[in-house]
């Protein structure tokens, strides 16, 4: 007859070890798995559930990381004192391991563990009551709804606004985990009227996220064929450094060539700022500073210089120079023409000065007049002239980004070639960052207004081990971003190919679903060592759940995340009833995507569908 005396009914097992915040727990013996608490279904053993360890007036809470059976022994010792509690001495025993992360103190959950459990101390199931501690404390005027807990119904799911930004974020899953949908869910929240001086900056790859933004964001997009209405995309060429304009323009130039060139940048930049509204002092411009100067002025100025011939071989210089046949226009990029130099020792000869640069000369001309590059290029209010005179400066710029009225703006690089991308977004990002550094203690910095930047298909940006300009860019502002209030969610659906030291920076990781094994490698690197085993639990995540570690929420919880209420773009199509509804579509659409690819552009208006006997082949109201 068993006389041990009756226990709590949520008492699960013992204490068995501690490491730090890791705590083992051996198991009492039960025939099942599946107890009744109060009316309420427990199942025992469940990876990521929380458990409680009581002492006295405290209460230590701690999450499942790892279960597990004990082999059963050869030689059967007596029972100890922990064992004999549970009766006598079994061929084994189940156990579990927990990593603490809090505790409670009449109703007080805080963050942390102030002391910690002993071999012995029971171990609880949490009750629906001890679920409202851990989660009640989170401040509404400080967070965001994203969903529910999926281990207790009905609690939300709040984030921390001020770590998720000043502490950046980094949300990373596979193909169709969900991840859009819940970038689109926090950008509504952020834009909802509790956050009227909210400001967001999307980059945005795939332009998939101007659909889901409603009245409250404004979408500025690169592209040929945009209506006349639209917000387009514009980044001056001469805001860039000049080692990136000149790599993305005329290819690699030879040291002393690229100094020579420096130097004569930095000469026009300083003729140009006379121009502007204030000038800068002149000792502090450099062909790095994001000063407007002509760079067709500039492509003139060296091939004239390149292409010149001499009647005389030795002595070179104006008397002896060819008038040119051809004396060209910088403003329409015509080159200079002069007399053909001989191969021969004999007039007319080759400019002994020449750098030799004749390719990366005709590269310039083809890359300032591609299509694909007007954002940059094309002349407007902030393209100069020959003189590097302006009608609009950086400042109605970086107001048209970030100042606007709209909570959120969306920059829209799809347009934008890919084999400058990255020097592209890195550009933007760098203006944004050194201006709000620069404003720092004005209204429009940082500190009192904070901006989060949020970058799509971060691995495309920050590959590991690729120096890129965005790399360098995002780089410094994950490390030093907090102090001038300027925040950053990192997406990716490959973390495995995004910088680790970048990623380590992200005081918050938000894991959808991931397949793969390195990129599960890279989640599981990046969260702290007693929280890893629950990186076991990405892999089996459903569609739109989430795992969320870090400073946004206070504990480490599975969340299941609500639907955006506008779909972005980048969503499954909606299958089986695109196959199912309505006709085939017409063979024009086809003729249209061709026209749309030599364009270069998605605006051309879709074809009309065909009409079939008795009416239309789709009835919209249906």
């Amino acid at each position: 007859m068993d006389d041990r005396p009756s226990r709590s009914a949520t008492l699960i097992g013992y204490v068995a070890s501690v490491a730090g915040a890791v705590v083992r727990v051996r198991l009492q013996q039960a025939p099942t798995t599946l107890v009744m608490v109060a009316g309420e279904s427990y199942r025992i053993g469940q990876i990521g559930a929380f458990l409680r360890i009581p002492l006295g007036y405290t209460s230590l809470f701690g999450v499942c990381t790892q279960v597990g059976a004990d082999a059963a022994p050869t030689d059967m010792p007596e029972p100890t004192a922990l064992e004999a509690r549970d009766g006598p001495a079994q061929s084994g025993f189940r156990w579990m391991t927990l990593a603490l992360f809090g505790e409670a103190l009449g109703g007080q959950f805080d963050r942390g563990v102030g002391q910690y459990p002993t071999v012995g101390d029971e171990v609880h199931l949490v009750t629906p009551n001890d679920v409202a501690v851990i989660y009640g404390d989170t401040a509404k005027a400080d967070s965001i709804s994203v969903g529910r807990i999926a281990t207790a119904t009905g609690v939300e799911a709040r984030l921390q606004l001020s770590t998720l930004v000043s502490r950046h974020c980094s949300i990373v899953g596979s193909t169709g985990s969900g991840k859009s949908n819940l970038v689109a869910v926090i950008l509504e929240e952020l834009a909802a009227g509790a956050f009227p001086r909210s400001r967001v900056l999307v980059i945005d790859p795939h332009g998939e996220y101007g659909s889901s933004l409603g009245p409250s964001g404004r979408v500025i997009t690169s592209g040929l064929g945009l209506p006349p209405d639209a917000n387009r995309l514009r980044v001056p060429f001469w805001a860039l450094p000049l080692d990136e304009l000149i790599d993305m323009t005329m290819g690699d130039l030879q040291p002393h060539v690229l100094e020579a060139m420096r130097d004569r940048v930095r000469q026009l930049k300083t003729e140009a700022s006379t121009r502007l509204k204030e000038p800068p002092p002149v000792e502090a411009i450099t062909a790095d500073s994001p000063i407007p100067f002509s760079i067709r002025r500039l492509w003139f100025e060296l091939q004239d210089e390149e292409a010149a011939t001499y009647k005389d071989g030795s002595k070179q210089d104006e008397s002896t120079r060819y008038e040119p046949e051809d004396p060209g226009d910088a403003a329409t990029l015509r080159p200079t023409r002069y007399p053909p130099a001989t191969t021969f020792n004999s007039a007319p000869y080759y400019n002994n000065k020449r750098r030799g640069i004749g390719r990366q000369l005709d590269l310039l001309p083809s890359r300032l007049l591609d299509a694909r590059f007007a954002f940059m290029f094309d002349p407007d209010e902030l393209n100069p002239d020959l003189d590097g005179a302006i009608t609009s400066d950086l400042s109605e710029l970086l107001a048209d980004w970030v100042g606007g009225d709209e909570a959120i703006t969306v920059l829209d690089v799809s347009s934008v070639p890919s084999d400058v991308l990255t020097t592209v977004v890195g550009t933007m990002l760098r203006l944004i960052y050194d201006a709000l550094f620069w404003a720092m203690n004005l209204d429009v910095g940082g500190r009192r207004q904070p901006l989060l930047i949020v970058l799509d298909e971060a691995h495309r940006f920050l590959a590991k081990g690729v120096d890129s300009p965005s790399h360098r860019t995002i780089g410094r502002i994950a490390k030093e971003g907090r102090k001038y209030g300027v925040g950053l969610m990192i997406v990716s659906q490959r973390p495995g190919d995004v910088d680790g030291s970048i990623m380590s920076q992200c005081g918050t990781m938000i894991a959808l679903r991931v397949t793969n094994g390195e990129d599960r490698s890279a989640v599981a690197g990046s969260v702290q060592d007693d929280l890893a085993g629950l990186t076991g639990l990405i892999p089996s995540l459903r569609t739109g759940e989430a795992l969320v570690l870090g400073d946004a929420l206070h504990v480490p919880s599975r969340i299941r995340i609500r639907k955006a209420l506008h779909k972005p773009v980048g969503q499954d199509p909606d299958l089986p009833s695109a196959w199912v509804d309505g006709t085939r579509p017409s063979r024009e659409g086809y003729e249209v995507a061709i026209r749309n690819w030599r364009s270069q552009s998605t605006a051309v208006a879709q074809p009309k569908r065909e009409e079939t006997q008795g009416g239309n082949a789709h009835d919209d109201d249906s």
